[in-house]
């Protein structure tokens, strides 16, 4: 009876996940990226264009935050084209809330956005 060679077991390489999200993984480990997906950000936009709270959370639901809420009473005008980048000629007339979760998502689909329209 001959011995045989012990061998390693496969490594096994990345989850999708993992891959997904390498960047901030390396970041802030796997405990700050567990602490991301379970935050819930609500942005208020009262008046204005709301660029700057569209901007931050652009740049939380590119690396995976959980959840998000807009809430906006505001229909897409003209000026709105001009300063807010997820917002183009369709969605004129339209929900502002609703036409900025649909482009925000579209950067990454496993974030939840809620609009509100009040």
């Amino acid at each position: 009876m001959t011995a045989r060679p012990l061998t390693p077991p496969p490594l096994q390489g990345p989850t999708a996940k993992e891959k997904k999200y390498d960047r901030q993984l390396r970041l802030w480990a796997a405990s700050g990226q567990q602490a991301l997906e379970e935050a819930h950000v609500l942005l208020i936009n009262h008046g204005g264009p709301g660029v700057v709270g569209v901007e931050t959370l652009k740049n939380l639901i590119l690396p995976g935050i959980g959840s998000y809420t807009i809430v906006d009473g505001n229909t897409v005008a003209e000026q709105d084209l001009g300063i807010n980048f997820f917002l183009t000629d369709e969605s004129l007339g339209r929900s502002r809330a609703e036409e900025t979760c649909r482009y925000l998502t579209e950067l990454n689909p496993d974030v939840n956005g809620y609009p509100v329209q009040q």
